[in-house]
């Protein structure tokens, strides 16, 4: 960033101090995909809390992003583009997190769609329990299958070092993201920033809650071939158009849930693997091993490598750095 921009960011921010501290600071990072952002930006706005700011942060987006974003017309809602390419969310989320004013702060990945209650019940948790931070379920939607990731277990539970919570999940207390500090790039980690950063507040000692509450529906990217080069969409339209009814979005993420579990159940060899995998990442991380997957260990052990293989996934360019 030029110090010209610096400056800007610093006046901006002073600018900032005298207005209303909005309840919940969320923090979206996005290259690029401008034809889906719009469904992250309208489910944001259809949470049944209202008292938020939305920083979107482009990592030197060069389509119609800004236009989306303004399009909305909300004051609430404000871009902000890198002059330079980060290569990945690491770089937009920190930025984003610095221009935070919330007492709350949340992420959501431009791919992803919130649930309506998802801030409100997430927030509950943290005020009842003082929790540092609090996730919920997400559902996430592959090609062909759907899985759960996040708080599984029955009940909140505390986090565990070897469970998978994408940070559209997280609701946190702001102040925790200024004791942790940033997230560290991709090429400084072995894998997602986001579970490196999970994994230093849980080395802190700070609470941490998994609240089995479906709160998100995940389109990954990573999990789609060349769905930067495509700008694929045609799955964010589909899951937004059924959660114009709440109660209808509910009952199919809950049937599709419930179909899940069931499929575990009745198929020995699906759940065989399941536990295996389970029991092979607490091993990981009792013998030290962080991330705690040996599949990391055998195809990404040297760092940055996975980042290098979700650009390539997705059709964007290699980034060799560092």
């Amino acid at each position: 960033m030029t110090w010209a921009a610096f400056f800007y960011l610093s006046c901006e921010r002073l600018a900032m101090q005298s207005e209303k501290q909005p309840l919940v600071s969320i923090v979206m990072a996005t290259y690029n995909r401008s034809n889906i952002l719009g469904y992250a930006i309208e489910s944001v706005l259809a949470s049944t809390v209202q008292d938020w700011e939305l920083i979107v942060v482009g990592d030197c987006c060069t389509d119609d992003t800004a236009e989306v974003v303004a399009a909305f017309g909300d004051a609430r809602i404000r871009f902000v583009n890198l002059e330079t390419n980060f290569g990945e969310q690491t770089g937009p989320n920190n930025l984003g997190v610095s221009l935070a004013r919330g007492t709350y702060l949340a992420f959501l990945n431009h791919d992803d769609l919130w649930l309506p209650d998802h801030l409100q019940s997430n927030i509950d948790v943290l005020e009842r329990t003082g929790a540092d931070l609090v996730f919920g379920q997400g559902l996430v939607v592959l090609p062909m299958e759907y899985h759960m990731v996040g708080a599984l277990a029955d009940g909140v539970q505390p986090y565990r070092p070897w469970m998978d919570v994408p940070v559209t999940l997280w609701v946190m207390r702001r102040e925790l993201a200024r004791q942790i500090g940033p997230w560290q790039p991709s090429w400084e980690v072995r894998c997602w920033p986001s579970q490196a950063w999970l994994h230093r507040v849980y080395c802190a000692g700070r609470p941490m809650l998994a609240h089995p509450r479906i709160g998100a529906i995940l389109i990954q990217s990573g999990s789609r071939s060349n769905a930067y080069l495509e700008r694929q969409h045609s799955e964010h339209a589909y899951w937004w158009a059924h959660m114009q009814d709440p109660l209808n979005i509910l009952q199919a993420v809950s049937k599709l849930h419930g179909k899940v579990g069931q499929e575990r159940l009745i198929a020995p060899l699906q759940s065989a693997i399941t536990t295996m995998k389970a029991l092979s990442r607490r091993l990981c991380y009792l013998l030290g091993l962080w991330p705690p997957r040996p599949s990391f260990w055998l195809r990404y052990w040297r760092k940055g490598t996975y980042l290098r293989e979700l650009r390539r996934r997705r059709g964007l360019k290699d980034m060799r750095r560092r």
